[in-house]
This record gives C-alpha cells, sequence and structure tokens, in this order.
C-alpha cells in the first residue's frame, strides 16, 4: 500500500493515492476495533484480517503487532495529515 500511494502520488495521481491510504487505514483500525490488534495481513478485497485459512507461505497465523503493517499504517497517516 505505501508503494502504491508513494508511485500514484509521485505521477501526480494525488486523489488515487489518498483514496488508496484511506482505505488501508480505514481497514487497519476497523480491525483493530473489532479484534484490539494490528495484525500482518488484511485481505483488502474482504475488508477483513481473517485470513489465517488462507495463508499458504510463512507464518500458519495472521501475526499480531507485525513491524511493516504498523511502520505502513503510521506512514500512512503521516502522509495524508501533509497533503
Amino acid at each position: 500500500h505505501l508503494v502504491a500511494v508513494q508511485g500514484l502520488s509521485r505521477y501526480h495521481y494525488v486523489a488515487q493515492a489518498e483514496d488508496v491510504a484511506k482505505r488501508f487505514i480505514m481497514l487497519v483500525v476497523q480491525e483493530f476495533e473489532k479484534y484490539g490488534a494490528i495484525v500482518e495481513k488484511y485481505d483488502v478485497v474482504k475488508c477483513s484480517a481473517n485470513v489465517s485459512d488462507e495463508i499458504l507461505f510463512g507464518y500458519s497465523s495472521n501475526e499480531i503487532g507485525f513491524g511493516w503493517t504498523n511502520g505502513v499504517f503510521l506512514e500512512l497517516l503521516f502522509w495524508l495529515e501533509n497533503l
């Protein structure tokens, strides 16, 4: 999501970048309010963090507090605040 937002923004598709950023942030917040944690993986099509049954590689569960997701969430929040 971060790469998509940065790419769209650099090529002057700021409205589209803003939409991607807001949708991701809203998904993370929605799932945090539901489960009380930020997890590693999200299904952006189904708008859910319930992906454990679909994981084929790496961890066999959706790990809580994964650093990349937390970092992207904060970076996108910062980006949106500074538009």
